[in-house]
């Protein structure tokens, strides 16, 4: 049909013809590669993807291990503040005074106690704050990679071509070719 409705291109025909499949099978091949060069970028945005949220997983147990670690010394350091406090008392009541400086001596030993309590309870809050404030930033380091990972694959996508691609270039060619020869016919 296609030959039929070409006016005869004479001797350039076979030329014409092998120009044309030669455009075809190079658009072709083109095709097979474009595609197997998305499919690997989108293939690799996957991993990177996977990869982030892995590596995400890793550093926010870490914090929690830090953290677990510092609630441990926390309490640790609270156990050792009652117990100086209850020594501190023993050695006042010990001392055989009696009446009003022995509470004065008991209160401030109370009152250091608690100052005591009060810093280690400020220094948990902070270091609970902080663990807070790094995982936010590892989750908005997480986004940032898979949202950079989500863009390479969409890249990928776009770049694949189809088969009515290579028939739109083989036909511009073909097109092409034959207004080029049949001006000089």
């Amino acid at each position: 049909m296609c030959v039929a409705a070409l006016p005869a291109l004479g001797a350039a025909a076979p030329l014409f013809y092998a120009s044309l499949g030669l455009s075809a099978v190079t658009s072709v091949m083109q095709m097979q590669q474009a595609n197997r060069i998305a499919s690997y970028q989108g293939q690799a945005a996957v991993r990177a993807a996977e990869s982030a949220n892995k590596a995400f997983a890793i550093q926010q147990e870490g914090l929690a291990s830090r953290l677990r670690e510092e609630r441990q010394k926390s309490a640790q350091e609270r156990q050792e503040v009652g117990k100086k406090r209850l020594q501190a008392q023993g050695a006042i009541r010990a001392s055989e005074r009696t009446g009003l400086t022995i509470d004065l001596l008991l209160a401030d030993a109370d009152r250091q106690a608690a100052n005591w309590q009060d810093a280690l309870s400020q220094t948990m809050q902070s270091a609970t704050q902080q663990y807070g404030r790094d995982v936010k930033g590892l989750e908005a380091q997480r986004d940032g990679r898979t949202n950079q990972a989500i863009d390479t694959r969409n890249q990928a996508m776009a770049n694949q071509r189809g088969l009515l691609d290579v028939i739109a270039q083989t036909a511009s060619t073909g097109l092409s070719s034959y207004a080029n020869l049949y001006q000089k016919a």
